[in-house]
């Protein structure tokens, strides 16, 4: 998707020819500054006062429409629910509880807990 912004003034005929919101022109810019000296680098050297090696990462925009930001906030949400959810070959299940039976659960929350996880005695 950078790479169409970028390509032949692409963003900027853009902007020229389209009314385009503020909140548009901030995201698409700090899109385009993702990984580039604009965002700032960190210089990384070796810890041996005699080595010259250096090299200069450029920082991310941390972004959430960014493509790249964007999905490394998505796959560490998806690793983090995973990790959550319990290890079940089911991925949508449907429970109904009578109507008896809601004040006991509204005032013992954990049972929803125990009773998904299948540790109700």
């Amino acid at each position: 998707m950078k790479a169409l912004f970028q390509r032949n003034g692409a963003w900027a005929d853009i902007m020229a020819s389209h009314p385009v919101r503020p909140v548009e022109v901030e995201v698409i810019t700090k899109m385009l500054a993702c990984g580039t000296p604009l965002m700032g680098s960190r210089e990384f050297h070796c810890s041996n006062a005699d080595c010259t090696h250096h090299q200069f990462v450029h920082q991310s925009c941390n972004g959430r429409r960014c493509p790249t930001c964007g999905k490394k906030a998505t796959d560490l949400w998806i690793a983090t629910m995973m990790a959550r959810l319990p290890d079940t070959p089911c991925q949508h299940g449907t429970f109904t509880l009578p109507d008896t039976l809601w004040p006991l659960f509204e005032a013992n929350r954990w049972l929803l807990g125990a009773l998904a996880a299948d540790n109700l005695l």
